[in-house]
């Protein structure tokens, strides 16, 4: 076993007077900046502590952990637990240099209300109602890996299975946390449910459940679960079978649980090399960022990869060919770009194209290529200050041209369209206001739309590692300065829509501001705040007042050969 080192009671956060306390374990000394696992106890929301958390196993692994005490239901009530749970993630970035931690490699671990409490700090990064005034404003609380164990997502669904304990109860530990009978505050509970904040955005999660828990319902991780897959995120259910809360019944299999969470963690948080141990140098460290184990997807989508001038090496998409492709072997073909959002991957074309694909066979759309673009996991499709990671110059330099040149596409501006969802919303809008002589066509949807200062403040992450730190730079790639930049060559020329969720509770003030920019640039476009939806990019298309895809069917039908 490593040499383990204890920090005990170390002040994360102050609120009213009161310190609010850490135990943080770092393994013996590392050469780089380690992952981190924050533990967040159970025990009703009422009692517990920092104490004793099941964490050695990791520590041995090269992990830092941070066991935190938050505010118990007694001294505060809901969001309080959450604000300090998020101060707690701040800390930790905050003194990253100080512990050697790797600010970038954060995941969130708990148990019955602990995990109650790192499910929400998946879902609701960003939200700021949730964030708190415990300290350290300037750095994310967001997280990269969650693991809950058995924790209630849905309070209003507890006592829907019969058990030991009537959540509906006054003195139930959901009532005490919210202030009062969950089903007579309603609308405080929802803010308390983690599967309200559920969005595109969240890390992976992996869920774990005894079939047999008398407390906390089974149904509390398979909801949050269905929400998690529904919204497109990495999301793992284990379901224990014979095993009650705290997986108690077979003491057995508590180390091969405990090997789960270990290798859920190594797959998300750390490199193979740190997996594996050290590797040949002359292995290619950035090939799974370019190229994804893919072969084919749903209607007929192809897995592709050719090399790539910008990188010296290969880089994968998805591809989309209509259905008369093959057949009509004269004609040629308008193109769609799609760009994912962060954290995600080309395969998040798949709802696009299987909509994409009905609508061309029912006539609802011109028959078009699709390409699902690989943007990488937080590029906001900008190359990096440092040129490591050139996204940007690889779509425009490389992939466009090799579309071009290998399939039968009509490559004027006018049937070249954009699209994109989230961070890749934002990359629409980058790319296709910055190069207005190349897409003819903008779709912005349900966009991260980030100004520098947002960025700075609420993505520091991003804002360092694509933007190096530099408010300049940020500046002159986002949205907001390109659209003005360009503005005479975009308006009368450019085809563009901006929709948005009504219930994207992150991003709807923000897409609202936007098109207040582009109206007062006097730059024509389609705005809409798509009723019943929130951050999904299939709520957004199933929602949308009229058809999505007559955008492309007017649009491409207009446009000059």
């Amino acid at each position: 076993m490593n040499i383990i080192t204890v920090l005990r009671h170390i002040v994360y956060s102050q609120v009213d007077g009161q310190d609010l306390l850490l135990d943080l374990y770092l393994p013996e000394q590392e050469t780089h900046p380690r992952p981190v696992i924050l533990w967040v106890h159970g025990g009703a929301f009422r009692k517990g502590d920092k104490e004793m958390p099941p964490v050695m196993q990791l520590v041995d692994q090269g992990y830092a952990v941070a066991s935190l005490n938050y505010r118990l239901s007694q001294q505060a009530i809901f969001p309080a637990q959450i604000h300090d749970c998020k101060a707690a993630v701040r800390w930790l970035r905050a003194n990253a240099d100080l512990y050697k931690l790797d600010p970038g490699r954060i995941g969130a671990w708990g148990a019955s209300a602990g995990g109650h409490l790192v499910a929400l700090l998946g879902t609701s990064a960003d939200v700021p109602e949730l964030e708190g005034a415990g300290g350290n404003p300037a750095y994310s609380s967001r997280v990269q890996a969650v693991c809950d164990w058995f924790g209630p997502t849905d309070f209003l669904r507890l006592n829907d299975f019969p058990g030991s304990m009537d959540h509906n109860a006054a003195d139930s530990p959901e009532s005490e946390l919210i202030g009062g009978p969950i089903q007579d505050n309603q609308d405080k509970v929802a803010r308390a449910n983690p599967i309200t904040y559920v969005t595109a955005e969240a890390p992976p999660f992996l869920i774990m459940h005894g079939e047999l828990d008398p407390l906390i319902p089974v149904n509390q991780s398979e909801r949050l679960h269905e929400a998690l897959q529904k919204a497109g995120v990495d999301s793992t259910l284990v379901i224990l079978n014979g095993l009650g809360h705290g997986f108690q019944g077979d003491e057995k299999r508590w180390g091969q649980i405990l090997q789960q969470v270990q290798d859920f963690f190594d797959r998300h948080l750390k490199s193979e090399a740190e997996v594996t141990g050290p590797i040949d140098e002359d292995t290619n460290l950035q090939a799974n960022r370019w190229v994804h184990p893919f072969e084919t997807g749903p209607v007929g989508l192809k897995y592709v990869t050719f090399t790539s001038q910008a990188i010296g090496e290969a880089y994968g998409y998805f591809l989309y060919l209509p259905p008369d492709y093959d057949t009509q072997r004269e004609r040629r073909y308008p193109v769609l770009y799609w760009l994912h959002g962060r954290n995600g991957d080309p395969s998040r074309i798949f709802p696009v194209a299987e909509r994409l694909d009905a609508a061309i066979r029912e006539g609802r759309a011109p028959a078009m290529i699709a390409i699902g673009v690989n943007g990488l996991q937080q590029s906001m499709y900008c190359d990096d200050k440092e040129g490591v990671f050139p996204v940007e110059t690889v779509i425009v330099k490389d992939l466009i041209p090799h579309v071009d040149a290998t399939y039968r596409t009509r490559p004027q501006r006018g049937h070249r369209a954009v699209e994109g969802f989230s961070m890749g919303g934002f990359g629409a809008a980058r790319l296709g206001f910055k190069y207005p002589d190349l897409f003819g066509l903008v779709s912005i949807l349900g966009a991260a739309m980030h100004n520098e200062a947002a960025l700075h403040d609420f993505r520091p992450e991003i804002f360092e590692a694509v933007f190096g730190g530099n408010l300049t730079y940020c500046r002159a790639n986002v949205p907001w300065t390109l659209v003005e930049q360009n503005a005479d060559r975009i308006r009368s020329r450019t085809i563009i829509r901006l929709y948005v969720g009504e219930h994207d509770q992150m991003l709807l003030r923000t897409n609202i501001r936007y098109h207040q920019l582009l109206e007062r640039l006097n730059i024509e476009h389609q705005f809409g705040i798509v009723e019943n939806a929130g951050h999904s990019v299939a709520e957004v298309y199933d929602n949308f007042a009229g058809d999505p895809f007559a955008f492309y069917a007017e649009a491409f039908s207009a446009a000059p050969d």
